[in-house]
């Protein structure tokens, strides 16, 4: 199964910020819906319009969506309190919280939330040293932060590791890096998930849409099995069950029939 983390729901996106600060309930419902129908497995929430107010409108966004989906939610935030104020709401099976780092002060932060409400959480290759930008400094963080996760009792399965893309614009071998660092992951650690925010590859770049896809089925080729991705975005749909299909993780391609069968295919 490919995780389809849908991104819509983000405050930095002027469109959402604004809507969410005059709490108009029908349009972030409406934002929720249309990435459900199109096949989200998981609902992002990203309150950081505002640090001074983003506990309250995490509050306010995760009683909307859950009330609107049964999907598991992803609460995407730097801010602990805003990410356990989203988790008292709404903790169903299958909630990730994005994210955790090598960095001590995250560490201190965010693993209790991880072990007291027993999520999954993704992993950012990051530590104190900042982000590496080479294929080894991303597998010696991933190495070591799953051997530490997992002396505090989290399983490699409730761990999404994320090697942070660059955009290509402004640094053109990441993603040689990034595909490698994915293939070492899941040879040494099977039962680890890779999770990636895909748009990042694009930044900077003209028709944004043509790389984001290019992109998506080179990382499902090399074994990503998760994307933060904005699914209602042309061709996206039809781009992730093609290259499963294709790549071999998809059998007989019972998913892509499904999924055309559905109405997901475009």
């Amino acid at each position: 199964m490919f995780r389809i983390i849908g991104e819509r729901i983000n405050m930095t996106r002027e469109k959402i910020r604004e809507e969410v600060w005059k709490r108009n309930e029908k349009f972030i419902v409406a934002e929720v819906n249309k990435q459900e129908k199109i096949g989200a497995t998981h609902i992002d929430i990203n309150a950081g319009g505002d640090p001074k107010k983003e506990v309250e409108d995490m509050s306010w966004l995760t009683k909307v969506v859950s009330k609107t989906t049964k999907l598991p939610l992803v609460f995407d935030s730097t801010n602990e309190k805003a990410i356990e104020e989203g988790l008292k709401i709404c903790n169903r099976e299958g909630t990730i919280i994005n994210s955790i780092t090598a960095e001590e002060k995250k560490i201190e932060e965010i693993l209790p939330l991880v072990k007291q409400y027993k999520t999954s959480v993704v992993m950012l290759t990051m530590d104190d040293k900042g982000m590496p930008s080479d294929y080894e400094g991303r597998i010696e963080i991933a190495r070591r932060m799953v051997e530490f996760l997992e002396t505090e009792k989290i399983r490699q399965d409730k761990i999404y590791i994320d090697p942070l893309v660059r955009p290509i614009s402004t640094e053109p071998n990441q993603v040689r890096f990034i595909l490698q660092a994915i293939r070492t992951i899941k040879q040494e650690f099977a039962a680890v998930h890779i999770c990636l925010g895909l748009s990042n590859i694009s930044f900077g770049l003209p028709r944004r849409n043509n790389l984001n896809k290019a992109f998506l089925a080179m990382l499902i080729e090399a074994g990503c099995d998760a994307a933060i991705i904005d699914p209602t975005e042309t061709g996206m749909i039809n781009a992730l069950f093609s290259a499963r299909a294709i790549a071999g993780f998809d059998e007989y391609g019972i998913e892509y029939i499904s999924a055309y069968r559905e109405g997901k295919l475009k």
